[in-house]
């Protein structure tokens, strides 16, 4: 089905640009931006949905698309945004649900719109775990959940993201979210992942706790507070990339992605379940991303 998109796709790029190239009126400048719009869609479509679909999940943090829906392949004018990234990712960070609950039926329809191999991961409300002291109401854990469970059998992963004046002096709260968000989605089939932004956390008695509710320590990047490897336990992995430059800004180096594809293979041939997700969205999170998945599938 991939395939034949991308070839019938090449085929109305090829149409389009000898159109426009034939065009007596249309100067040199816009054929060459049609170009580069084409080749840009064409390449998305080239490295869209990795290899081991079912162990290796990526996408952006937030839905991030470098091309304008009128420039959209003609199967998907009239389609929702959210249509067409699933065309080429298959899973997705929200992390809008970190400001703001979206409705019930908002949520529904985004498991309408996206393939049955996609998993949406859901970023947890900031009124959770930035409430000061991690002293969150059980309220907000329960109305949280409700709404994400509304995306059916898509569920990828809860992200539990702290701040960086949060510090392992609350690790008694921690247990207290990780026991709370447990009973919350027994037999629901989440995956908790938990990011820390102080390297405080950076003990065994939280990995420890992790493993005993059965939850990853997110490997990020943002220099002061960087995961080490070793963090990474379990049957599943859960990569953020920040981006090499600060306020998630920057382009990854093809170094840097390849030797990151070279674990996650490792991790996929251990039968680990790998969730990457790239966050700088103000830099080069999308071509970071198909680099990463074409590394991946080589």
């Amino acid at each position: 089905m991939l395939h034949s998109m991308k070839s019938s796709y090449l085929y109305a790029i090829i149409n389009r640009i000898i159109k426009f190239a034939l065009g007596s009126c249309i100067r040199k400048h816009l054929i060459l931006h049609y170009i580069a719009s084409a080749l840009t869609l064409y390449n998305m479509y080239l490295y869209a949905m990795p290899s081991n679909s079912q162990l290796f999940y990526s996408g952006t943090s937030g839905l991030d698309l470098p091309v304008p829906k009128s420039q959209y392949p003609a199967e998907f004018q009239g389609k929702s945004r959210l249509q067409y990234y699933a065309s080429l990712f298959n899973s997705l960070e929200v992390n809008s649900i970190f400001y703001k609950l979206p409705r019930n039926s908002t949520v529904a329809s985004w498991r309408e719109s996206v393939p049955d191999n996609f998993r949406f991961t859901f970023k947890v409300s900031k009124t959770i775990t930035h409430v000061k002291g991690l002293q969150f109401a059980i309220k907000d854990v329960d109305d949280f959940i409700k709404t994400v469970e509304n995306i059916g059998e898509k569920k990828g992963c809860l992200l539990a993201q702290f701040p960086p004046s949060l510090k392992i002096e609350k690790l008694d709260q921690l247990q207290r979210l990780l026991e709370t968000l447990g009973e919350a989605t027994y037999n629901s089939h989440w995956k908790l992942a938990v990011e820390v932004r102080d390297p405080s956390w950076y003990e065994r008695e939280v990995q420890e706790l992790l493993e005993e509710y059965n939850a990853a320590m997110v490997i990020q990047d943002i220099p002061k507070s960087a995961t080490p490897l070793s963090y990474v336990r379990g049957d599943f992995i859960y990569l953020r990339f920040h981006g090499p430059e600060p306020r998630y800004r920057g382009n990854y180096s093809n170094e840097f992605l390849k030797q990151y594809a070279g674990y996650i293979k490792a991790w996929i041939s251990e039968k680990k379940t790998v969730y990457a997700y790239f966050n700088n969205t103000v830099g080069a999170a999308v071509e970071n991303l198909q680099t990463l998945n074409k590394y991946v599938q080589l």
